[in-house]
């Protein structure tokens, strides 16, 4: 999630530089949400007192040559953290922890 927000903001500064404010807007405000997403996962382990590590961002990318490639790439990171989220929902589940139905809000 974290990574997320990061490359939501790397297109929503393309989006701006290429004037395009409504999808520059849109972008931004996917970063906020990334992250809020992202400090969930970290407040529900802190409320479990578990040990918390923030690891560093992919590489993110940020230069396009076109709208429709920095598109794509979200389109992309989206279907990724799906899986993602998918994956840990699972694990959760298997273990017991309702996070699982927390998760679904995310």
């Amino acid at each position: 999630e974290f990574t997320a927000a990061q490359q939501y903001v790397a297109i929503a500064v393309y989006f701006d530089s290429e004037d395009l404010p409504q999808l520059a807007k849109h972008f931004y405000s996917q970063a906020v949400e990334e992250r809020n997403h992202a400090m969930m996962l970290v407040q529900h382990l802190l409320d479990r007192d578990l040990r918390v590590e923030i690891p560093g961002v992919d590489t993110v990318r940020n230069q396009f040559d076109r709208p429709r490639e920095a598109l794509a790439l979200a389109l992309d990171q989206e279907r990724t953290v799906t899986d993602q989220v998918g994956r840990l929902t699972a694990v959760a589940r298997d273990e017991g922890d309702f996070l699982g139905e927390q998760l679904h809000a995310v």
